[in-house]
C-alpha cells in the first residue's frame, strides 16, 4: 500500500465548526427574513394568510393581532380543536412531529452528556501532529470532533446503537398505541355514518353480479343486515357528456362576465331573473336572456364586437341545453329501466350494513373461495374514491402498475446520475477547474459554505420539487382506486426517492469524489477511505438540516408558490367561479409534506453516533416543523377527505425500516476497522428490526385498521370509557372458603387472567419429609423473592404505562371534545340515513353548539368530526366578486364536490354545476 504524501493533511482533522456557524447565519438570514415578512404581511392580508378564518362553519379561532400573537395562538390550540376542524389525520401528523422532537431531545441529551465525553476519553488517535494550520490540538478540538463527526472509538458506537434503538422503539411503540387508540375511538364516534358502515368489494363474480344476489350473499354469511348495495356501473358515455356540459357552461359564464363585468355596475341588472332565463329549455326565454345581456352590457364594447359576443353566447346555449337534456334523460332512463343485470355493471361494488361492526367483520373475512374475487375492504369516503379508476379491470391495473414501477425506476436512475454529477461539480477542486476566475473558496468561509452546502441543497431541492407531481400523475394513471391510496403511494415512493438521492447518493459520491485520485491509483484503499470520509459527510447533512429547519420551514409560512399562483389567477379571473377557486383554501396533501421530515429522521438516525450534534439540530427542526405545520393545517389548508389516521402506521413502518441504514453504517464501520466481534454482536439488532417491520408492524396495521370486538360490545352496552383502571396488584383479593380456594379480583376485558393469580400450595407427592424440606426452603429467601418480584412488577407496570394506552378508556382528546361541544339530539331524530336536508341526500351530520366565554355566547357550528361530512361546511363568507354558493369542481371533472356524498356513481346522482352569473355591484355607503 502506498503511503501518503508529505503535503497531505492529517487523517483525523477536526470538523469545521465555523462551517456550521456560517450555514446557521445564512439559514437564519433566509428564515428570519421570511418570518418577519410573514408577521407583517398577515396584518395586510389576513384572509390570504389565514383563509380558513373566512369559513362560515367550523372556522378556527381568530389569530392574534399582535406581532407575534399568532405563535401563542397556535401553540394554545387544543388537540380536540385540530381534530374537530381539520381531522384526525392532521392531529396524528402533529403528534408525530412532537414525538420525533421528544425522541431527538432525549437522544441529544444522551449523546452530548454521555456519548461525546466517552468518545473524547476513549479516542486513541494520535493528534501530536497538530491540525492543518499547524496549531496545537486542544481539548476543544477533541470535543468538537467528537460532536460533529468522528468514527472513533468503535465501542462507543456499538453501545450507542443499542441505546438509540431502545429509544426509537420506545417512542414509536408509545405513539403507535396512542394513534391506534385514537383511531378506534374516532371510528366508534362515527359508527352511524354511511362510510363507517360500508365495505368496498372488488372482483365480483358473475354469479353475484346483481345487487340482490350480493345482498343475499353477505346476509347468509351471518354478518348482519345489509341496508343497500350499489354495483358501480360502466357509464363512460355519460362521463363524456358531463365533462362536455361543464366545458360549455364555463365558456358561457366567461363570455357573460366579459360583457357584464363582475361585479356588474348596471342598476337594472337582475341576477336571479337572468339565471332563470338561461337555465330554461324554451327557445324564447333564451332569446330574451340574450337580449337582456345586450342591454346590460358595458358601454366599452363597439357594436360589431358586442354583436359577435352575443351571437357566441347564443350559439353556446344551444349545445349546452342539448347536452344537459341528454344527461337528464339518460339518468332517468337508467334508474327507470335498471333491472340489475350484470352486463350493466362493473366488478366493483359498495355494500352498506346496518351496523358498523358488521362492516368491519366483513372486511376481515374471506367470503369467497376463488382467488382475487369478491375481496372486501373498508370503504373509503365517497370523496376519497377515484371514480375514473373504479371500473378499471384487475389486469389493466396490474399492467399499468408494472409500467408505473418501471417508469419510477427509470426516473430514479436518471436522478441518481444527475445528483452524482452535482456532487462532483460542487467539489472545490472541480469548481476551481471549471471557473478559474472564482476566488479561492478556502480563503473565504462564506463563499466556501455557499458553494459546498447552500448551492447543493438548493439545486437538490429544485430537482426534487417536481418529483411528487410526476409521481402523483403516474399513480393516477396506474389505476389506484382511492385518493388516499394515491397519496400513500406517492408518499412511499417520494420518501424512498429522497433517501436514495439525498442520503445515499450524496454519501457515496461525496466519499468517492473526495479523494478519487488516490483510490484510482490504489483501489485497495477504498474501504479505508470510506471509513475515514464518512464522518466528514455528516457535516453536509447537518448543514442540510439547518438550512431546511431555520431557512426553508419559515419560508413555508409565506406560501410563495400558492399565493403567487392565486394572485396570478385573480389577475385573470372574470367569473365568480374563477374567483372562488382562486380564493378557497388549498387542499392539504400529506404526500408533499411528510417525506422531508421523514428523510430528516433517516439522516439523524444514520449519523446519530458519528455526529451527536445532529440530534440537537433535528430536535430544533421538528419543533419548528410542528409550529409551522400546525399553523398551516389549522388556518390555511383544507382537507378533501378523511382517512381517520389510517396512514400513520405505514409511516411508522417506513421509519422503522429506515433504521437499516443506521445499522448498516455502524456494521460497515466496524467491519472496515476489522472489529468483527462488534459485527456479530450487532446482528441481534438487525433481527429485532426485521421482526418489527414484519410481524409487529403487521399486527399494528391490523389493529389500527379495524375496531376490536370488545370495544364494539362495550360501546353497544354504553360502557365505553367507564372501565376502572387496573392499579392494584393481582395478588390482592384472595379469599379462602373451607378447602376450596376462590379467587376474586379484576380481570382483563378481553381474556381471563386467572392464571396470573397466586396458586395454592400443593403437597409434595414424595412424602412428608420432602414436603417439610420444601416448607423450610420457602422461608426468608422466598419472601425476599416475592417482594423483589412485586417491586419489579410495579416498575414494569409504571414503565409500560408510558407506552400502553388502555383502549377501554376514552382518550383525553375526546373527553375534551365532549366538554366543549354538545350534540343536539333533534338533528338525529330521523336516524343516521335519513337526511336532515334535501340538498344532500344520505349525508348525515351533527349540529354542535360551542360555548364561548363561559356560555355567554353560542354559535352554531357544523361538525367535521365524521367521515363523509357535509360539504357545506366549507362555505366561505362572500365578497364583492363571488358568493361561494357552489362548491369547487376538483374531485371529478364536471361534478360539484358537494355532490360526492353517496356511493352511487356521481355521473348518475351527483349535483352538477349550474350557471354562476356575475355579482351585482353594491351601492357604496357614502351614496
Amino acid at each position: 500500500m502506498s503511503t501518503l504524501d508529505n503535503n497531505d493533511p492529517p487523517i483525523y482533522d477536526p470538523a469545521h465548526a465555523s462551517d456550521l456557524l456560517t450555514q446557521t447565519v445564512i439559514a437564519l438570514s433566509i428564515g428570519g427574513t421570511a418570518f418577519l415578512a410573514f408577521c407583517l404581511l398577515r396584518f395586510r392580508w389576513p384572509s390570504v394568510y389565514a383563509p380558513r378564518t373566512r369559513l362560515q362553519f367550523s372556522a378556527p379561532a381568530r389569530v392574534g393581532k399582535t406581532f407575534l400573537g399568532w405563535v401563542t395562538m397556535v401553540l394554545h390550540v387544543k388537540d380536540f380543536e385540530i381534530m374537530y376542524s381539520v381531522g384526525l389525520d392532521a392531529l396524528l401528523v402533529l403528534r408525530l412531529f412532537k414525538m420525533l422532537s421528544a425522541l431527538c431531545t432525549t437522544a441529544a441529551v444522551i449523546g452530548l452528556v454521555v456519548l461525546v465525553p466517552l468518545k473524547v476519553i476513549f479516542d486513541e488517535t494520535d493528534h501530536s501532529g497538530g491540525k492543518n494550520d499547524g496549531t496545537k490540538w486542544t481539548l476543544y478540538d477533541s470535543v468538537t470532533t467528537a460532536a460533529l463527526g468522528s468514527e472513533q472509538p468503535l465501542v462507543v458506537h456499538f453501545a450507542f446503537a443499542y441505546v438509540f434503538t431502545a429509544l426509537v422503539y420506545f417512542y414509536f411503540a408509545r405513539f403507535a398505541y396512542q394513534a391506534i387508540s385514537l383511531r378506534w375511538h374516532y371510528l366508534l364516534r362515527v359508527r352511524n355514518t354511511r362510510p363507517a358502515r360500508s365495505i368496498m368489494v372488488t372482483g365480483i363474480p358473475s354469479e353475484l353480479a346483481t345487487e340482490d344476489d350480493l345482498k343475499r350473499h353477505f346476509e347468509k354469511d351471518h354478518l348482519g343486515e345489509v341496508v343497500s348495495v350499489e354495483i358501480v356501473p360502466r357509464i363512460a358515455r355519460v362521463g363524456v357528456l358531463v365533462r362536455k356540459r361543464a366545458q360549455l357552461m364555463k365558456l358561457i359564464e366567461d363570455q357573460i362576465a366579459v360583457l357584464l363585468g363582475n361585479p356588474c355596475p348596471v342598476d337594472g341588472y337582475d341576477r336571479d331573473y337572468l339565471y332563470a332565463l338561461l337555465t330554461s329549455h324554451e327557445e324564447e326565454e333564451r332569446e330574451h336572456a340574450v337580449q337582456l345581456i345586450r342591454e346590460w352590457s358595458l358601454p366599452r364594447f363597439r357594436e360589431w364586437d358586442l354583436e359577435n359576443r352575443i351571437q357566441r353566447i347564443y350559439k353556446l346555449l344551444g349545445p349546452f341545453h342539448h347536452v344537459d337534456g341528454v344527461i337528464q334523460n339518460m339518468r332517468q332512463q337508467w334508474f327507470a329501466n335498471y333491472d340489475g343485470k350484470s352486463e350493466r355493471g362493473s366488478t366493483v361494488g359498495f355494500v352498506t350494513f346496518a351496523n358498523a361492526a358488521s362492516a368491519h367483520l366483513a372486511a376481515q373475512s374471506f367470503s369467497y373461495s376463488q382467488p382475487f374475487q369478491l375481496r372486501a375492504q373498508l370503504a373509503p369516503e365517497a370523496r376519497d374514491i377515484h371514480w375514473e379508476n373504479v371500473t378499471m379491470t384487475l389486469w389493466s391495473r396490474l399492467t399499468r402498475g408494472c409500467l408505473s414501477l418501471l417508469g419510477y425506476i427509470l426516473m430514479l436512475t436518471y436522478w441518481i446520475a444527475m445528483a452524482t454529477m452535482l456532487s462532483k461539480m460542487m467539489q472545490l477542486e472541480s469548481l476551481k477547474e471549471h471557473f478559474p476566475s472564482l476566488p479561492d473558496p478556502k480563503e473565504n468561509p462564506w463563499l466556501n459554505s455557499l458553494l459546498r452546502y447552500n448551492t447543493v441543497v438548493m439545486v437538490l431541492s429544485l430537482m426534487n420539487a417536481c418529483v411528487p407531481y410526476i409521481l402523483n400523475w403516474v399513480a393516477e394513471l396506474s389505476g389506484i382506486q382511492s385518493r388516499s391510496a394515491i397519496q400513500m403511494s406517492v408518499l412511499q415512493r417520494y420518501f424512498v426517492f429522497m433517501v436514495v438521492i439525498v442520503l445515499l447518493t450524496i454519501t457515496v459520491s461525496g466519499t468517492v469524489f473526495r479523494d478519487y485520485d488516490k483510490w484510482i491509483k490504489d483501489p485497495s484503499k477504498i474501504p479505508t477511505m470510506f471509513a475515514e470520509n464518512l464522518p466528514k459527510v455528516a457535516l453536509f447533512f447537518m448543514d442540510y438540516i439547518i438550512l431546511y429547519g431555520l431557512g426553508y420551514l419559515p419560508v413555508q409560512l409565506l406560501q410563495l408558490g400558492s399565493i403567487s399562483l392565486a394572485v396570478f389567477r385573480r389577475m385573470v379571473c372574470r367569473t365568480p367561479r374563477q374567483f372562488a377557486d382562486a380564493l378557497r383554501p388549498n387542499y392539504i396533501d400529506w404526500s408533499f409534506i411528510l417525506p422531508q421530515p421523514m428523510l430528516i429522521f433517516v439522516i439523524l438516525a444514520t449519523y446519530s453516533s458519528l455526529a451527536p450534534f445532529i440530534l440537537v439540530l433535528a430536535a430544533m427542526y421538528y419543533a419548528i416543523a410542528y409550529l409551522v405545520t400546525k399553523y398551516l393545517a389549522y388556518y390555511v389548508y383544507s382537507r378533501q377527505f378523511e382517512t381517520a389516521g389510517a396512514m400513520i402506521i405505514p409511516i411508522l413502518k417506513m421509519l422503522t425500516g429506515s433504521m437499516w441504514y443506521y445499522y448498516l453504517l455502524i456494521i460497515g464501520l466496524c467491519a472496515l476497522k476489522g472489529a468483527f466481534g462488534y459485527v456479530l454482536l450487532l446482528l441481534p439488532v438487525l433481527w429485532a428490526n426485521a421482526y418489527l417491520i414484519t410481524f409487529v408492524s403487521k399486527m399494528f396495521y391490523d389493529d389500527g385498521s379495524f375496531v376490536p370486538l370488545d370495544l364494539w360490545h362495550q360501546n353497544e352496552d354504553g360502557q365505553l370509557g367507564s372501565t376502572p383502571h387496573l392499579s392494584q396488584s393481582r395478588t390482592e383479593g384472595v379469599s379462602r372458603t373451607d378447602s376450596n380456594v376462590n379467587y376474586t379480583g379484576e380481570t382483563s376485558h378481553a381474556t381471563s387472567t386467572d392464571y396470573l393469580l397466586p396458586r395454592p400450595h400443593v403437597p409434595s407427592p414424595f412424602g412428608s419429609a420432602l414436603d417439610a424440606l420444601d416448607q423450610e426452603s420457602r422461608g426468608s429467601v422466598s419472601r425476599a423473592w416475592e417482594s423483589m418480584k412485586q417491586r419489579m412488577q410495579r416498575v414494569a407496570g409504571f414503565m409500560f404505562s408510558w407506552i400502553y394506552v388502555n383502549p377501554q378508556r376514552t382518550p383525553s382528546v375526546f373527553r375534551d371534545l365532549d366538554r366543549s361541544y354538545s350534540i343536539n339530539a333533534e338533528d338525529l331524530e330521523h336516524g343516521p340515513d335519513e337526511p336532515p336536508s334535501s340538498e344532500l341526500p344520505q349525508s348525515p351530520r351533527f349540529s354542535l353548539t360551542f360555548q364561548e366565554n363561559g356560555g355567554n355566547n353560542t354559535t352554531s357550528m357544523r361538525a367535521e368530526l365524521m367521515l363523509g361530512r357535509d360539504q357545506r361546511a366549507s362555505r366561505i363568507e362572500p365578497d364583492a366578486f363571488t358568493d361561494f354558493v357552489q362548491s369547487p369542481i376538483s374531485l371529478l371533472e364536471g361534478v360539484l364536490d358537494e355532490g360526492l356524498a353517496v356511493y352511487e356513481h356521481p355521473y348518475l346522482v351527483s349535483n352538477l354545476p349550474t350557471f354562476w352569473l356575475p355579482m351585482k355591484k353594491q351601492a357604496e355607503s357614502g351614496e
